[in-house]
């Protein structure tokens, strides 16, 4: 089996990230409306785009938890390169995810 290079392991695991939540984020840009139950000037915001920071966080969870499993297999499957890449995107991630709280 022919092995990527480093950039393209790289492109394709961040992508797994960023396509959903890109989808997500389209998702509640063209569903959403703040102003559906408003009603003349008495305003009645919703709490709608809660839901969607909460599917956000579920898809970075999802992600956090496949690629600490792709450590343990790379691992024992001792594939140090990659190994070291992943650990660098889980803490890059972990950083940014911190940061964002």
């Amino acid at each position: 089996m022919k092995q990527h290079p480093l950039y393209i392991q790289i492109l394709i695991r961040l992508a797994f990230l960023i396509v959903p939540l890109l989808g997500l984020y389209l998702l509640m840009v063209f569903t959403y409306d703040p102003h559906k139950l408003c009603d003349g000037d008495y305003h009645r915001h919703t709490m709608g785009p809660v839901g969607y920071v909460l599917m956000g966080g579920f898809i970075c969870v999802i992600w956090f938890i496949a690629m600490i499993i792709e450590i343990i297999w790379r691992y024992f499957n001792s594939d140090k390169k990659v190994l070291s890449l992943l650990i660098f995107l889980l803490a890059i991630g972990f950083l940014a995810v911190m940061f964002f709280i």
